[in-house]
């Protein structure tokens, strides 16, 4: 049997669930928006869930992680919170709403400076383009 071109982890890190399956750009989109409704109206938990999955459907897309990390933080899951917009800066190190999101939550946390922020080496180093 001939070995894969690309190991697996690059195709699953290359290749998202909404390609794989066919999951047209208009159904995420509604999804987003039924998101963002839900966490405007207070519904975090449900809100939550729709992240999750939109985040399986399209692991890249930075958006997801800055609404989930939203939710995380007015449920009080704050470090978690953290741990989303992390993710979504691998995928666009420069987004200014990410950068935002974690120089607020590490400031409350008390734990901002500007020469230790690992989103200002996320900025440095490569990033993975979709």
């Amino acid at each position: 049997m001939p070995k894969p071109t690309a190991p697996a982890p690059d195709f699953l890190e290359t290749t998202t669930m909404k390609d794989l399956l066919g999951i047209p750009e208009e159904a995420l989109d509604q999804v987003m928006a039924t998101a963002y409704q839900l966490y405007t109206s207070g519904y975090y938990e449900h809100a939550a869930t729709l992240c999750r999955g939109l985040i399986a459907a399209d692991h890249s897309y930075w958006w997801s992680y800055s609404l989930y990390a939203a939710v995380l933080r007015r449920l009080g899951r704050v470090q978690e919170a953290l741990e989303q917009i992390d993710r979504g800066l691998v995928y666009e190190p420069g987004e200014s709403k990410l950068l935002l999101m974690r120089g607020e939550i590490l400031s409350a946390l008390g734990q901002w400076t500007p020469a230790a922020s690992p989103a200002a080496a996320a900025i440095s180093s490569p990033s993975l383009t979709r």
